[in-house]
């Protein structure tokens, strides 16, 4: 008996040891104390440089400023980095991303406007992808635009029946409000024609005489289709190795941190890998899972903060999670949905024209409407906001965002908000005459600039018209009211370029060469804030992130170029040369 007691004792020690030596092992990797010096570094405080030299140690910038005025002692064993008078940003922060949607489509066949100029172009790769096929494989297809392809014709489940007819395809659209089905992918996913809708909202199309038309709105309808893709399909492997990708893209851009606001999860697995890529210490579970090869390796990945979305209250953690490298902090709710489906809650009526009416199928006179009552709406924010949660909430028309201004204020008697920084997500339609109530309930917008980019003439010409498209996005009257925005490409919708969405904040240009409400332009370090500094306030890192300052974080980017002595118009062809996380270089791809 002895004996087994020692066996078991000695067992248990070696485990224990076993464990600190994979904690230990797969840190991350601490940097050399580094000084970063002969550089154009810009910290936030003005347009020109403030600093020419950077002490970091540990991840944390000890100095910034003269190289001179670093004590000699400090200087002791530094590995030094002479920058060559490049130019060096703070890490941007994609406050508003989707990680786990990217993902989750990084590896799908892509028939976006990005890819295909013409409807033919888009069904000649949807067909040749298919013949390739084999009989029962899933075919999973991403981007489908009739905006960005004007000519496409959006396709009926025969039409995807006759091509694919041994094979459940199913087709996200790039707006990732409506989607696409053929038949066998309905049978597999349990869906008929006499299938209830999940809701009023979010539906499985019929036509005149009740049969599926293959095409589904929002993501409630989607939830059977995407738990079969993950089982046949979008295996944990695949993702997870897809998840390594998305991460380095984001870091290649130039993102040091990025936040998912809305996170399409439905049970709490892959919240081992989320937290696996991320966090700075990483946890025994997602060693041994990464020992035993269902986790990748770490890497200097960029911090993740997620906000979970209001349907899913059972990922809320009981506790606000104060790490600075990964954790939730807050939930997500929508109140409308897009213009580019009819769901975006506006005052008046959307125009009624060919591409809204044929491509878009928005019925005439439509203002669309809430997806929730306003009752609701406050109940759900007494609750999360008495709990300590940040909200935020999707909010895209107009009315929408009154409706949502006002159950704040309703509730401003009784609440708090001092303190709350609650957010409005993509406001396209914020009305300016609103922004004294957000001002004064603490509530702070994140517009999805690249609306006006990619969108800006379908939205003055067919769907909106010239008055309202006037109106998009009023970033400037924001700042002028003393309010804190932010920019965000809603990405995978749109890739995360942070200097694309700069580019446009400042020039107000649609891709057409429409220029659209120009009284909103913004200035140039305006922008950066809007994507630095303002994003780390917006999510209550701002005195750990978004600027470069002594006992910050050395999250930082080194540039090709300085983007104060270029025209604005050459402000997206800018190079990320590195992008540094805790004073680590990110591992990056060729």
């Amino acid at each position: 008996m002895k004996k087994k007691i020692v066996i078991i004792s000695l067992i248990a020690v070696a485990f224990l040891a076993m464990t600190t030596f994979l904690i230990s092992n797969r840190d991350y990797k601490k940097a050399p104390p580094t000084l970063y010096f002969n550089g154009n570094i810009i910290t936030l405080n003005d347009a020109s440089p403030s600093a020419n030299a950077m002490l970091v140690k540990d991840g944390v910038i000890k100095h910034i400023g003269n190289r001179n005025e670093i004590d000699e002692g400090a200087m002791q064993d530094l590995h030094l980095i002479d920058l060559k008078g490049a130019t060096v940003l703070p890490g941007f922060i994609d406050v508003h991303t989707h990680f786990a949607l990217s993902m989750f489509l990084e590896k799908m066949h892509n028939l976006s406007g990005f890819q295909h100029e013409t409807n033919q172009e888009v069904w000649n790769h949807f067909e040749n992808i298919t013949q390739q096929a084999e009989a029962g494989e899933w075919l999973l297809f991403k981007g489908l635009d009739p905006i960005l392809v004007p000519d496409l014709n959006m396709p009926s489940i025969h039409y995807l029946d006759s091509i694919a007819p041994d094979n459940p395809v199913f087709i996200f659209s790039q707006n990732l409000h409506d989607y696409w089905a053929n038949s066998a992918a309905f049978k597999q996913a349990g869906i008929h024609s006499n299938t209830p809708n999940p809701s009023e909202y979010s539906y499985y199309e019929r036509d005149t005489n009740g049969n599926l038309t293959g095409h589904l709105v929002e993501q409630e309808a989607i939830k059977p289709f995407v738990d079969k893709m993950s089982q046949q399909a979008l295996t944990a492997s695949h993702l997870a190795k897809a998840s390594e990708e998305v991460m380095r893209n984001y870091a290649k851009n130039g993102n040091t941190t990025i936040v998912s606001t809305g996170l399409s999860i439905t049970d709490s697995k892959p919240l081992i890998l989320l937290k696996h890529l991320s966090v700075d210490r990483p946890t025994l579970l997602g060693n041994l899972l990464n020992v035993i090869g269902q986790l990748p390796d770490r890497q200097p990945y960029p911090r993740h903060f997620i906000y979970i979305r209001h349907d899913t209250p059972d990922l809320l953690p009981t506790k606000i999670d104060t790490n600075n490298f990964y954790g939730i902090i807050g939930v997500k709710h929508w109140y409308d949905g897009s213009p580019y489906t009819g769901s975006m809650f506006i005052e008046k009526p959307y125009l009624t024209t060919p591409l809204t009416t044929n491509k878009l199928a928005i019925p005439p006179n439509s203002q669309g409407e809430a997806l929730v009552t306003k009752e609701n709406l406050k109940a759900f924010v007494k609750d999360h906001h008495e709990k300590g949660w940040q909200i935020a909430i999707h909010t895209q028309g107009d009315a929408a965002i009154s409706n949502v201004i006002d159950v704040y204020d309703q509730l401003a008697s009784e609440l708090d908000f001092s303190r709350s920084r609650h957010r409005l997500e993509h406001c396209l339609l914020l009305p300016t005459s609103d922004l004294d109530r957000m001002k004064r309930l603490n509530l702070t917008p994140s517009f999805h600039i690249n609306h006006l980019y990619y969108y800006g003439e379908a939205l003055y010409t067919h769907i909106l018209g010239e008055k309202r498209t006037n109106n998009l996005l009023p970033v400037r009257s924001a700042w002028q009211q003393s309010i804190v925005p932010t920019l965000h490409a809603d990405q995978p919708m749109f890739e995360s370029k942070p200097f694309r969405l700069i580019q446009t904040a400042i020039e107000r240009k649609a891709n057409s060469g429409r220029y659209i409400a120009e009284n909103q332009s913004i200035e140039l370090m305006e922008a950066i804030k809007a994507l630095t500094i303002n994003a780390a306030w917006q999510i209550h890192k701002e005195k750990q992130l978004g600027s470069l300052e002594t006992g910050k974080y050395a999250d930082f980017i080194i540039l090709d170029q300085n983007p104060f002595e270029l025209p604005t118009a050459q402000l997206e062809n800018i190079k990320i040369q590195s992008t540094f996380i805790n004073g680590n270089k990110v591992i990056q791809t060729p």
